[in-house]
């Protein structure tokens, strides 16, 4: 799985959140996944917009890591100030029941 925190620059309008996060639905289409600005801004740190996405395999999550990079899309890089991008691997049922 992999979460994505998105902090736009000071200053950008409703419409550029908008347009950036059509942008990220458009970049992501492939995969699982879910983006939107509703999270508490007292904990956010600045961040406003998140995405997750889930990857049947390790094997889809390493293939993906080239969409990752949202500071080079031409669309969006301009509106971001910065991105935090955290993969996580969840170990599947079998072989936690196996390890046992």
């Amino acid at each position: 799985m992999r979460v994505t925190f998105f902090k736009l620059k000071e200053g950008v309008g409703e419409h550029v959140k908008d347009e950036v996060l059509g942008a990220i639905r458009g970049i992501q289409c492939k995969f699982q996944f879910t983006c939107g600005g509703n999270f508490s801004p007292a904990r956010a740190k600045g961040f406003s917009i998140a995405s997750l996405e889930v990857f049947p395999g390790l094997s889809e999550l390493e293939a993906a890591k080239e969409l990752g990079d949202y500071h080079k899309n031409e669309k969006i890089k301009e509106h971001l100030e910065s991105v935090m991008v955290l993969d996580y691997v969840v170990p599947s049922s079998s072989k936690a029941h196996s390890a046992s």
